[in-house]
């Protein structure tokens, strides 16, 4: 094992919540290191499959109420009231943020409430990925202060007593130690184990497990948010809900007529109203329509009044769909699909992003932050802004009153005995090796679309468990250790924890339906996810 540079600040991750954090961190450290499973840019929200990517802004003095209504209304008591708080009171002021990193936002003209919400507020949008990335490069790669690690898995935190002292990463067959004082974890959500998910494959839970293992705590991953998307023509193509407005009927494949569209009175009403949200939510009487939707897809067709409509949301998609990505819904079959999108839980933090564990920070999908059963519309980029800010400013207090002199005291030696140690630790249950690296990927990236979509029940939850668990089996940590086999130990963790989440949560609550507990219940409570001895522990915390 290496060790390549001691930093004051490492952070691990390149999307927005990653970049806006580096950004940050550049201004006021000396040594920054910046280290990323792919390449920088690699987060969900640069996935290009979209027309634009929107950001809820406060609008005014008058709006904080109105917005904090809307975050709480959705929430469904399982949200986080005062990063909620925080949020509202910084997220008009940080938009800037965006441009510090490469993006041009600009605000939208029409005054459509974004998803979920009731109020209609400002809503900045960004898109033209390709271009924003090539700015990022070029402010990042410049800095003489940051240092970049691209390709690199994050494997375990290494502490020193109560406080993080670095992090050990894989990059292909070689393993490298890079020592900091702070970690702030970027590392995004889980929904890169689905087949069917509109996320780049590498971000992917693994965050998730390691900051749990270096002490930290889970909440609400059970709430992950689907959101049809193409099969057909064009497959990971998000598709635009405001155009079921104009639906006239959804077939099976076989073309089955599966639901009446809006030229029935009695369906007619569904429509609307599924045309106002993206995700999958429990909360609304149009759930009959995402029920209804198999894993295999379903055809929507259309009115030819669809084209008519000159509202900027509707040009903006269509012409976004016809030009770049060569779909005409009037002229094109189209098969749709659920696809995870989102993730509203991850590691608990406060309004500072800290996460309990002294000199962890955790910013962005990865982490806990507003959301609740739901996820608003134009929430999550504005998160990463609003916790990747918060994180740096704090964690410059965390360093200037702590006191560093015995850093130097940590030998590479102590690092790697108990690294191996760890590692013997989690492939003491190696049984035989039957399977490669990709097969595994394969096998659970199906596992976990048809057992923990839309539709779940404790027979799908325990059939994907059972299954995990047999995979395990056949597949040997510790003979595929250079092939990156911890990954793949830390990606199944990370699918058991959100797994072992839904089968405690015996409700139907905002993105998370049980078809065998379709309700949701009287007492509302969190689940908090831990780990000791590398096995999960679930606790209910009643709110």
């Amino acid at each position: 094992m290496n060790i390549y540079n001691e930093s004051d600040v490492l952070i691990v991750g390149a999307g927005i919540a990653g970049l806006t954090a580096a950004e940050r961190a550049m201004k006021i450290f000396k040594k920054v290191c910046l280290v990323t499973t792919g390449k920088i840019c690699g987060g969900a929200s640069y996935f290009p499959l979209k027309a634009t990517l929107g950001i809820q802004v406060t609008k005014d003095k008058n709006d904080h109420d109105k917005y904090y209504e809307d975050i709480i209304n959705m929430g469904n008591g399982v949200e986080n009231p005062e990063l909620i708080k925080t949020y509202i009171s910084n997220i008009k002021k940080d938009i800037y943020l965006l441009k510090r990193i490469g993006f041009k936002p600009w605000l939208r003209k029409d005054s459509r409430p974004a998803c979920f919400a009731k109020y209609s507020r400002n809503v900045f949008l960004i898109n033209n990925w390709n271009d924003a990335r090539s700015r990022a490069k070029k402010i990042f790669r410049k800095n003489k202060r940051l240092k970049i690690f691209e390709e690199s898995t994050l494997l375990r935190i290494i502490k020193d007593g109560d406080r993080v002292a670095g992090a050990v990463f894989q990059n292909k067959d070689k393993f490298f130690f890079i020592k900091s004082k702070v970690i702030i974890l970027a590392t995004g959500g889980i929904a890169g184990n689905y087949k069917n998910s509109l996320y780049p494959k590498n971000i992917n839970g693994v965050g998730n497990v390691v900051a749990l293992d270096a002490g930290a705590v889970a909440q609400n991953m059970e709430f992950v948010q689907f959101i049809p998307a193409y099969l057909k023509p064009k497959y990971n193509v998000l598709f635009g809900e405001h155009t079921l407005k104009y639906c006239i009927g959804m077939y099976n494949t076989e073309n089955k007529l599966l639901l009446d569209g809006i030229e029935n009175e009695e369906t007619k009403k569904l429509w609307i109203e599924r045309s106002d949200y993206a995700p999958f939510s429990n909360d609304f009487e149009s759930k009959e329509i995402d029920l209804k939707i198999p894993f295999e897809g379903v055809k929507v067709k259309y009115s030819e009044d669809l084209y008519k409509d000159k509202e900027e949301f509707y040009t903006v998609y269509l012409n976004w769909l016809k030009k770049d990505i060569g779909i005409d819904l009037l002229k094109d079959e189209t098969v749709i699909t659920h696809f995870a999108h989102s993730c509203n839980g991850g590691i608990k933090i406060d309004s500072n992003a800290f996460t309990g564990v002294k000199g962890l920070y955790a910013v962005g999908e990865l982490s806990s932050a507003i959301e609740g059963a739901n996820r608003l519309g134009g929430n999550s980029v504005g998160g990463a802004l609003v916790f990747g800010n918060n994180a740096v400013k704090n964690a410059f207090e965390y360093i200037k009153n702590n006191n560093f002199d015995d850093f130097d005291n940590i030998q590479l030696n102590d690092i790697e005995k108990e690294f191996n140690n760890w590692i013997n630790e989690i492939s003491k249950d190696d049984k035989e090796n039957n399977l490669t690296r990709n097969e595994v990927l394969i096998n659970i990236r199906n596992l976990v679309s048809e057992n923990l979509s839309v539709v779940r029940s404790r027979e799908k939850i325990e059939t994907l468990i059972n299954k995990l668990d047999d995979i395990r089996s056949n597949y040997s940590i510790k003979e595929n250790i250079k092939e990156g086999s911890i990954e793949i130990y830390l990606i199944i963790e990370s699918i058991k924890i959100m797994a072992l989440s839904m089968l405690e949560r015996e409700e139907s609550r905002g993105a998370h339906y049980r078809e065998d507990f379709k309700y949701s219940s009287d007492k509302v409570y969190k689940l908090q996810v831990k780990r000791e001895n590398n096995k999960i522990i679930i606790n209910k915390i009643y709110v």
